[in-house]
């Protein structure tokens, strides 16, 4: 069966920093723009662990993205093959943990992004955001997998109490603290114009969804990035912050896969 191709043009930033209070940077993130691939995450554990975790997970995820033509397969299938992939990656963290004395207790979050020809897949694990700009509202894609989202969602903590929650950064899910994971993964439409933004924590904790849309919104978008990491860490810069940013200007001429 023929799969109409839809290949997107796009405008792709990203930025990272260290921030004011941390020694090292353990957010990584890649892209790999030629196949509409983006994926970051925000490492945790001691000495360097969270560095090679954040690495790891992210270098193998996009290991498999290069060796596997997700564009030639369904949506779903597209899907279900991202879902297994942040799987097998879990897997080869968690063993790395407990093979290696340095790296126990390590773990990472991650997000990533992927221009289907039929649409958006994104996938998640942890608390490192992705959002969405369409018609100048903002809209946050992905449900945090955290503890204080867990007391929101179960009506023992409302949005106002959450910003002064002495647990807001304890994650119910991870990559690598558990043999295995669920993560969320899941697909959407993707119009012309819209701005996808994908971060880590050290972003999101010290702006607010206000301030960072009007910096998304903002011109010339190559500024965007670095002004919203630069934003952060303006504001205190307690943890590293990474953004990746991905306008879809337009879809190019379509084509037939076999």
């Amino acid at each position: 069966m023929a799969l109409d191709l839809m290949l997107y043009k796009t405008e792709v930033y990203s930025a990272t920093d260290v921030g004011l209070v941390r020694e090292n940077n353990e957010d990584f993130l890649f892209s790999l723009p030629d196949l509409n691939f983006y994926a970051l995450a925000d490492g945790m554990g001691g000495h360097l662990a969270g560095e090679v975790a954040s690495k790891e997970t992210v270098t193998q995820i996009c290991d498999f993205i290069q060796s596997n033509s997700l564009a030639s397969q369904t949506l779903q299938n597209a899907r279900k093959m991202l879902y297994e992939a942040i799987q097998k990656v879990n897997d080869k963290i968690y063993r790395m943990s407990h093979q290696n004395a340095d790296f126990k207790g390590m773990g990472t979050t991650l997000c990533c992004l992927f221009l289907h020809p039929k649409g958006l897949i994104y996938g998640h694990v942890g608390d490192s955001r992705i959002y969405r700009v369409r018609k100048e509202k903002l809209e946050q894609i992905t449900h945090d997998h955290s503890l204080v989202r867990e007391l929101i969602d179960s009506g023992q903590l409302n949005e106002d109490q959450a910003d002064d929650f002495h647990y807001k950064n304890i994650l119910t899910k991870a990559i690598g603290t558990e043999s295995r994971v669920d993560p969320t993964v899941q697909s959407d439409s993707i119009l012309k114009g819209d701005i996808l933004m994908m971060c880590s924590d050290g972003l999101t904790d010290l702006l607010s969804e206000k301030e960072m849309l009007h910096i998304l919104t903002l011109q010339p978008t190559d500024k965007v990035a670095d002004l919203l990491v630069k934003s952060a860490v303006a504001k205190g810069g307690f943890d590293n912050v990474t953004v990746v940013v991905v306008k879809v200007m337009e879809k190019h001429a379509s084509a037939d896969l076999p």
